[in-house]
């Protein structure tokens, strides 16, 4: 096929695969699974339809710098709440300018119901939400005694559409902003709304839009830090306030519970050297997200959220939404060896994909969008590859 002989690998037997029959792959008789032979990749680099390496979707940024942190820490044998808990927890106001409290814990969704029970709600008070915020807000919400009512998405930026929220003409105790894949909130008219914000940024941290920044908006700020996030603890939250009263009534709450659900020093050491090394992570992460921004601009499909120059993601994912149906597009990336996933899965809406009439926008991102492999490890040529597959999605 197009002139190539394909060469006798021992204990190899050589195959077609893709679509044109022109990618030889090898199978080794005693390891099973196919590999690419490395002549078929001189030979048809520039094919968009062969594979030449499988891309995982996510990856943990872990240096020797921070598992040197981990390491130290058992050495001291120091793995419960100490001084790594409390420079991690200070090393977060530092790092998001928020001048007063921050708590350090070891569970997302105890940081979540923490911030709801600080802002000292009715016990039938109504919290508004995002139609793309996780499905675990809804469960929070419920378990609390709280209402939700929930708010279609700016197809500009991805978040609550501002407009909806100013226009609603019922009861709203208080609203939790959830910023998806790095897109941060992009106006300050946030702020003058009449009740409060609790800002989740566990996807946008270090992202900002000219002068407003990630956790800059919200009465109490909340965040996560799992293992493929811009800043990872291996697990874990925390929940930030810049009021005295909010702080006042956080230690109060967490007081008895806060030896059984800080955030331990194992942990936080390896936050502290996540959060030493994020902007250099963020420099990094959005040097690809732009190459794959002008790879999409070649393609007929749209990136989801905020599209403008005024606008600096942390680049916490790489999220398009599709011209057409997502089940061709993520069949074609899979076979072209980049491993995407849909993006807003397990969401409040999940229940209500029908309802156009309430939720145009999200529904749309949720039947529509995918996620690509977007991380510091992604090797150049492995960058290149998802390039391709942007530029040729069908």
């Amino acid at each position: 096929s197009r002139g190539v002989i394909p060469v006798p690998i021992p204990n190899t037997a050589v195959k077609t695969s893709c679509a044109d029959g022109t990618a030889f792959w090898r199978e080794s008789r005693s390891s099973p699974g196919l590999f690419l032979s490395p002549f078929v990749l001189a030979e048809h680099r520039h094919l968009p339809y062969c594979i030449a390496m499988e891309i995982a979707l996510e990856k943990p940024t872990i240096r020797r710098k921070d598992m040197s942190a981990v390491l130290q820490t058992m050495a001291d044998e120091q793995i419960g709440v100490g001084e790594h808990t409390k420079t991690f927890s200070e090393l977060l106001k530092e790092t998001l300018g928020i001048q007063g409290y921050s708590i350090a814990v070891r569970d997302y969704v105890y940081a979540l119901r923490l911030a709801l029970l600080a802002l000292q709600l009715p016990p039938d008070g109504v919290v508004g939400i995002s139609a793309l915020s996780p499905l675990v807000y809804t469960h929070v919400l419920t378990s609390l005694g709280l209402q939700f009512h929930i708010f279609d998405i700016d197809s500009e930026n991805g978040n609550v559409a501002l407009e909806k929220v100013t226009n609603f003409n019922g009861r709203l105790d208080a609203l939790i902003l959830y910023e998806p894949y790095g897109n941060c909130l992009t106006t300050a008219g946030w702020r003058d709304l009449p009740f409060p914000i609790i800002e989740d940024i566990s996807e946008s941290i270090g992202s900002c839009y000219e002068e407003i920044r990630s956790g800059s908006i919200g009465e109490v700020v909340i965040c996560s830090f799992e293992d493929s996030a811009v800043v990872s603890t291996a697990g874990g939250a925390a929940v930030l306030t810049a009021s005295s009263e909010i702080e006042s009534r956080l230690i109060s709450l967490s007081a008895l519970e806060l030896p059984y659900v800080a955030l331990g020093d194992l942990n936080a050491a390896l936050g502290i050297v996540q959060v030493g090394e994020m902007e250099k992570n963020i420099a990094k992460r959005g040097a690809i997200f732009n190459r794959y921004r002008l790879s999409l601009m070649k393609s007929k499909h749209a990136l989801f959220g905020i599209n403008e120059i005024d606008y600096r993601t942390n680049g916490h994912a790489f999220v398009v939404t599709l011209d057409g149906k997502a089940q061709q597009a993520q069949k074609f990336c899979l076979k072209n060896g980049v491993n995407v996933a849909f993006a807003f899965e397990n969401r409040v809406i999940k229940g209500s994909l029908e309802r156009y009439d309430q939720y145009p926008q999200a529904i749309v991102a949720v039947n529509r969008s995918l996620r690509f492999p977007l991380y510091p490890f992604l090797s150049k040529e492995q960058i290149s590859q998802v390039e391709k597959v942007l530029a040729h999605l069908p």
